[in-house]
């Protein structure tokens, strides 16, 4: 009988510490089970301070700018090479922001034919000193037996910042004395008075009559192929003027040779 009873007490010492240990997995269980399928609020109060910070053409220019002078802090990443029907639909989008520019009396009359030959890509740029920052662009080239177009357009917003148009058969015919005017409304700057707004001098601009190089290499290499003449004995005349967002000012140049077969309009930062 003694032996029984201590045989009954071990029993149910074992049953008790087994109970203690799988009765807090049998809760936990049941209670996840009255979770599953419920939806649940909870009310996350609104920093006033955590909003995103809208960027100005300047500021964008600006990165671009120090793309083009090779800044140590800026990242270039070509996107995925264009598909065919990416730049069928890209073409329609570019001819008719260069439309706009024409009515802008920035551009000659385009024929229609102008978009039948095109080339371009992709990239994303940002300052690792300004990751929030990130500027979609695409640098495109658009041809025809006329004309030779080439310019660096905004992915986001589909505006042009900088272009530069060559003509192979006579002078362009555009409002060249009020360039200035004409892109200040187009681009949404106001001007602002400067000392070195005026005419400057053909020094310091490269051999192809452009002031700064293209923001991508493949640009420069689709002019090889078109046959614009040689005018590297063309003088120049430069047209700088500075533009400012209320904070920040960029110096636009709007270049013209002499024979008027060239126009090239880009920008710099002092």
């Amino acid at each position: 009988m003694k032996t029984f009873k201590i045989m009954t007490i071990f029993l149910l010492l074992i049953l008790l510490m087994a109970f203690s240990a799988v009765f807090p997995l049998l809760l936990s269980k049941a209670s996840d089970q009255q979770l599953l399928g419920q939806i649940h609020l909870q009310k996350i109060e609104v920093q006033e301070n955590n909003h995103s910070t809208q960027y100005s053409v300047i500021d964008k220019l600006r990165l671009l700018y120090d793309k083009r002078v090779n800044s140590k802090d800026i990242v270039v990443v070509q996107n995925a090479q264009l598909s065919k029907a990416d730049l069928e639909k890209l073409n329609a989008v570019c001819y008719a922001e260069l439309q706009t520019l024409r009515e802008k009396k920035l551009l000659p009359d385009l024929e229609d034919n102008v978009s039948t030959g095109f080339e371009g890509s992709s990239f994303t740029s940002f300052d690792t000193s300004r990751p929030d920052l990130v500027v979609n662009y695409y640098t495109m080239t658009m041809y025809s037996n006329q004309y030779r177009i080439s310019f660096t357009m905004d992915a986001d917003t589909n505006k042009i910042y900088e272009l530069n148009i060559d003509s192979a058969a006579g002078p362009l015919v555009i409002d060249y004395d009020n360039a200035y005017l004409h892109w200040q409304d187009y681009v949404g700057l106001s001007l602002e008075q400067s000392d070195h707004s005026g005419e400057v001098s053909e020094g310091g601009y490269s051999d192809d009559n452009r002031p700064f190089p293209s923001l991508d290499s493949t640009i420069a290499e689709s002019d090889k192929d078109y046959p614009i003449g040689d005018r590297t004995s063309s003088p120049v005349v430069a047209l700088v003027h500075d533009y400012t967002d209320g904070n920040k000012t960029v110096a636009y140049s709007f270049v013209i040779p002499n024979d008027k077969k060239s126009f090239t309009i880009s920008w710099s930062f002092q």
